[in-house]
């Protein structure tokens, strides 16, 4: 990926599930609702149905699914052991879906995304084997031995955080100045600074995207990036005991929070009347503020429960006196609404508006308050929302915008872990692959997983694909060919510039992508890819879509096999 690209995992650059709370205020309700998946909303279906009907009601009570009242760990280890098999064989072969209904239950899957999905809290009591997975993933020992390993930087790695008489604090650096006064660009983190500072200060550690060091985080992410179709992210947070890291403040994502050691109590609130699901993170607000919302959620997290925190909703946390804590956010749909198709398409149809209206590129008149130069914009404004107004002129730019938003996703997504591939990347990909399949010594080409290349049909044409991204969260926004450099040595994608190539390139990958990771003769692929794309066959265009097989292959979008 390109250096320049933002970090978009994770929660936000600023920002944290770790909060305080203060007062008793109200108490969710905690009702068991084991006794049928479906009434762990509290409404029925009518009112569901009434939900859905008022697309901007995006609050609703919050959801208590609660199994600690199941048989103790003890009466059913088998079945502990069968749900880890299930957790671990879902997570290596990129289940997402499997992962999710297990993070979520015992509530089901469909109620979640019918009832819950960017409209209502909902905190998922866990059991001990979800508890015992938790403590498996992260813990405070982990984080002390990725401080240890001595390449964690300030900013980039982990930060030091505090939150104490309303003021929140950044620490990132080894001595002793706050909020980075002191701080030296990608500076190593000493771990015994960092220690004393949770032991003594009371600091919380965010560690940033620990896909990049932990391969079971790595598997839980790609798996979820396959099942909502968006970028995913993860931080994970250590808070010592009495203490609170970040003050409240809302995101920019949906969030589930994952509690995998210790204990912390959560407070949400619903979002702020102007604000419901809002496109970037808030600033932090003071206790004042939140004062004057409506509490949702009040109540303690444990080993293996789960919360999920729509986009939007206010949230603090704090430690009890007890206990540490260690919990993991992981993060969807940020940068993921129509408003940001919308984006794409606007900001391209006025680029063709302007490049085909002379008019909207004449000079204004010199005298700003003369009717000329007030009729002179308004009727280049109508013209415009003629153009964005009429549903078959603007349905080019809405698809190339639709188009755009899942070769940002592509961009975006965590590199598939090898037990996702339908082949052994070492063997069937790379130069020495693309080399023997140009020669004849392999003679077949299949796809490496589903959905793995995304076309943007720009110009130049290009095929994006995740399996050359990093592990560290590197982010780009595509809104088209003007912000997307022409890079031809990029492995993130295969660029076609041939005009009378695009349509040959898009008929192959059709027919691979139909073949379901089935091995087809490269042959029969070019075959297909004449007759589909109605191209008139010659030597010059045949050489020319074999060389941009090769080169799917050299990159590790397609496998190559004798």
């Amino acid at each position: 990926m390109r250096d320049d690209r933002k970090r978009a995992r994770g929660t936000d650059e600023a920002r944290d599930e770790d909060h305080r709370v203060r007062g008793d205020g109200w108490r969710a309700n905690r009702e068991n609702h084991d006794d049928d998946d479906d009434d762990a909303s509290g409404r029925d279906e009518a009112s569901a149905r009434d939900d859905d009907d008022d697309d901007d009601a995006c609050v609703g009570e919050t959801v208590i699914a609660s199994r600690r009242d199941e048989a103790s760990a003890c009466d059913d280890d088998d079945d502990d052991d069968d749900d880890d098999d299930a957790w671990a064989a879902a997570a290596a072969s990129g289940d997402g879906a499997t992962v999710l209904a297990m993070l979520l239950a015992p509530m089901s899957l469909e109620t979640f995304e019918r009832e819950c999905v960017g409209r209502r809290v909902v905190c998922a009591r866990g059991n001990e084997a979800r508890a015992r997975r938790g403590r498996g993933w992260f813990s405070l020992e982990a984080t002390t031995a990725t401080l240890r390993d001595g390449e964690a930087r300030y900013g980039v790695d982990v930060d030091v955080t505090s939150y104490a008489g309303g003021a929140r604090r950044t620490h990132n650096s080894n001595g002793d100045g706050v909020d980075g006064d002191d701080a030296r660009e990608d500076e190593i983190a000493d771990a015994d600074v960092c220690a004393r500072r949770f032991r003594e200060e009371k600091c919380s550690l965010r560690l940033l995207h620990p896909q990049a060091r932990d391969d079971e985080t790595w598997k839980i992410l790609a798996a979820l990036e396959n099942y909502f179709d968006c970028a995913c992210g993860c931080n994970v947070y250590v808070t010592p005991k009495q203490s609170q890291g970040f003050a409240p403040h809302h995101d920019d994502i949906d969030a589930f929070v994952v509690q995998l050691e210790g204990e912390k109590r959560w407070r949400v609130y619903e979002p702020f009347p102007d604000d419901a699901r809002p496109r970037t993170s808030s600033r932090n607000f003071t206790q004042d503020e939140v004062a004057t919302l409506r509490v949702v959620f009040d109540d303690v997290l444990r080993e293996g429960d789960v919360l999920y925190l729509p986009r939007g909703f206010v949230h603090q946390a704090e430690c009890s006196a007890t206990t540490h804590s260690v919990h993991a956010t992981v993060s969807s749909n940020q940068s993921n609404a129509p408003a940001d198709a919308l984006e794409i398409a606007v900001t391209n149809a006025l680029a063709a508006f302007v490049r085909a209206t002379p008019r909207a590129r004449k000079n204004l008149p010199r005298d700003r308050s003369s009717e000329a130069y007030i009729d002179a914009n308004v009727a280049v404004s109508r013209a415009f929302a003629s153009l964005a107004l009429d549903e078959d002129a603007f349905a080019p730019f809405l698809a190339h915008a639709m188009e755009s938003l899942r070769a940002r996703f592509t961009m975006q997504r965590l590199p598939p872990p090898e037990t996702f591939l339908e082949r052994s990347s070492a063997s069937c990909t790379g130069d020495v692959a693309a080399d023997e399949l140009r020669t004849g010594a392999r003679t077949r080409v299949a796809i490496q997983m589903r959905g793995g290349v995304c076309v943007l049909h720009d110009d130049p044409y290009r095929a994006y694909h995740p399996f050359r991204n990093r592990r560290d969260g590197c982010h780009a926004r595509v809104f088209g060919v003007d912000n997307v450099d022409d890079d031809d040595d990029d492995d993130t994608c295969v660029v076609v510039r041939e005009e009378k190539v695009v349509g040959l390139v898009d008929a192959a990958l059709d027919t691979l992508e139909a073949a379901d990771g089935e091995a087809t003769r490269v042959d029969d692929v070019v075959d297909v890819a004449f007759n589909d794309a109605h191209a008139v066959r010659s030597p010059t265009l045949e050489r020319a879509l074999r060389r941009y097989l090769c080169e799917f292959v050299r990159q590790g979008a397609l496998a190559a096999v004798a």
